[in-house]
């Protein structure tokens, strides 16, 4: 089943990292924007504190009439436009300044206060912060800023911040890609060696790129894990190929010296024993000879061999071999296969994996009455199929059929060791193919050999 793209541990990592940058990028540009607000609005605090403070000194001074005079120059030097000011007297009426009114809800001794108001001339409420203070006499002074340019610094502050949090998502989008991107190229160095390792190829080995991270450590400590696997499957092989190249003399001999007594003898009784004996020496021969086969495909040897042909010619002389023996089981094998395709493989191995599961389509598909041998590409692959319409393998024993030894019916007669299934997917592993074997719909077997056009 194909996993969802968010099921991807590389897609889920990369986003957790993009989460993480962004987290701390809008984090960040909240902290700077709020202390950026906080700041403006200090600012304005302080001016209308300094205002305050320095009329009261003047007032102090100057009396009454030094700090409407001080009020009138502070307005008419319109170095601040956003400055507020107005002195009420004691009785409450407004004195000086250039604010329409008192405003009713505001004390004579706030400390900052924001509120909306109307100055003189104004046609629009404008936001302030003020503060005032109760003079000696019983006057009570107000000062402040209009808060409209602090308003459009924030507003500035805020688009700012915006387009910042904007290009960091592009930025950590691109970041995480590229970490993303980076660590699938490293993993799949190891994913493409495995997937090597599977289909046969002892000799794949991790590429390493000399950084001495740790990726490039974790290569180099696999490919000699590797390097101490190839060299004891390799000894295991030799020895499994010498014990069976050396037993194939003895077994020989033995049969013919069973060959020599059964000429001689006329008891029915030793007859029968030899002739039995000798079956079982053909047996262990042929045992002998596929050990070997399997050994030679296993190590490479035949790859040389590999030439182009095509595959309708090759199913159709099987067809014709097995044609009179299938008849005598009860079986009709049909071909079906284009003309047009072909395939570069070892022709003599690909023939002999597919005699093996021709013969055991005729051993166990007992009931059936067809074969079919048919043959599609599919992209760069080529698919061969070998069906029945036999019982079938049980679901749960499919993965055992192709065990080397493994014989799934052990109370069926025959002379087969389990070993034609192995031959078959060890064939198909030389070719950079594989094997599958499943149950046909309702019932019977399809073996498949996909094998890539160009091996």
């Amino acid at each position: 089943m194909r996993r969802g793209f968010f099921q991807s541990t590389t897609v889920r990592l990369a986003l957790a990292l993009l989460l993480a940058q962004v987290a701390a990028l809008a984090l960040g540009l909240t902290v700077i924007h709020r202390f950026t607000a906080a700041t403006i609005l200090a600012d304005a605090r302080t001016a209308a504190e300094v205002a305050r403070d320095d009329f009261a000194e003047e007032y102090r001074q100057e009396g009454e009439a030094g700090l409407v005079r001080a009020i009138r120059d502070r307005l008419a030097a319109r170095d601040d436009r956003n400055f507020v000011v107005l002195l009420k007297g004691p009785g409450g009426a407004p004195i000086v300044g250039n604010l329409k009114q008192w405003p009713a809800t505001l004390g004579d001794n706030e400390r900052w206060r924001r509120i909306s108001l109307f100055r003189e001339g104004g046609t629009a409420a404008e936001e302030m912060g003020l503060v005032t203070r109760r003079l000696d006499t019983g006057h009570v002074l107000l000062t402040g800023e209009v808060l409209e340019a602090q308003a459009q610094l924030a507003r500035a502050s805020q688009a700012a911040f915006l387009y910042a949090l904007a290009a960091g998502i592009l930025i950590a989008t691109v970041v995480a890609a590229l970490a993303a991107w980076i660590l699938s190229r490293r993993v799949d160095a190891f994913a493409r060696a495995a997937s090597a390792i599977a289909s046969g190829k002892l000799d794949a080995r991790v590429e390493r790129d000399e950084t001495g991270d740790a990726f490039d450590r974790l290569g180099t400590s696999i490919n000699a894990m590797l390097d101490r696997i190839e060299a004891l499957v390799g000894e295991l092989r030799m020895v499994t190929d010498s014990m069976a190249h050396d037993l194939r003399s003895p077994v020989s001999r033995m049969k013919a010296t069973l060959e020599q007594a059964l000429g001689r003898t006329r008891d029915p009784n030793a007859t029968a024993a030899l002739a039995g004996a000798i079956d079982e020496a053909d047996s262990l021969h042929r045992l002998l000879d596929t050990a070997l086969e399997i050994s030679r495909a296993e190590a490479g040897i035949g790859r040389d061999q590999f030439a182009r042909f095509a595959l309708a010619p090759l199913l159709d002389d099987l067809a014709e071999v097995y044609g009179p023996l299938a008849e005598d089981e009860g079986f009709a094998i049909s071909v079906d296969a284009p003309a047009e395709l072909e395939l570069i493989a070892h022709r003599e191995m690909l023939l002999r994996a597919l005699s093996n599961l021709i013969d055991n389509a005729l051993k166990y598909a007992d009931g059936g009455s067809a074969i079919r041998l048919s043959a599609v590409r599919d992209g760069t692959d080529v698919e061969i199929r070998v069906a029945d319409d036999g019982p079938g393998i049980a679901e749960e024993q499919i993965g055992e059929a192709a065990k080397r030894f493994v014989r799934l019916d052990p109370a069926r007669g025959g002379s087969g060791a389990g070993l034609g299934l192995s031959l078959v997917e060890t064939i198909a592993h030389m070719h950079d193919g594989r094997m599958t074997i499943a149950r046909a719909d309702p019932y019977g077997t399809i073996v498949t050999l996909r094998l890539p056009v160009v091996a």
